[in-house]
């Protein structure tokens, strides 16, 4: 888990921008993200799953694409990192290795509690300034 799980630059300019949508913007983000990261733990919990399984492998690489994107753009750096990790696996871009991408997923799923920890925080400070 990284230290600065945020870049609180980024959420400054999506504050902005966003002004009175960006409690909306978090919100969405954050049950998104959820899914996002159940559809990846239920994907590896399938039996079927190996580094093996081009289709697993492939589906996997692109909730990690779609992720990396979503991730990037809310600067959640450290995440959007890992997501492109995993995305290089999932679509071969390196040797596909099984505990390594398990790893990935357990580490994309801990990354993501602190980055919604931020935003949850983030939307406190929001309801309480209006």
């Amino acid at each position: 888990m990284s230290n600065n799980p945020v870049d609180f630059n980024v959420l400054s300019t999506l504050r902005e921008v966003m002004e009175a949508e960006y409690p909306a913007l978090l919100q969405v983000f954050i049950s998104d993200s959820i899914n996002r990261v159940n559809d990846m733990t239920l994907l590896l919990r399938d039996p079927s799953f190996t580094a093996a399984s081009t289709a697993s492998l492939q589906r996997l690489g692109l909730m990690a694409h779609s992720f990396k994107g979503s991730t990037g753009n809310m600067g959640a750096t450290h995440l959007s990192e890992l997501c492109l990790q995993l995305e290089e696996q999932g679509r071969g871009m390196v040797t596909a290795d099984d505990a390594r991408i398990r790893r990935l997923v357990s580490e994309i799923k801990e990354e993501f509690c602190a980055v919604r920890k931020v935003f949850e925080d983030e939307l406190q400070l929001c309801h309480a300034s209006h």
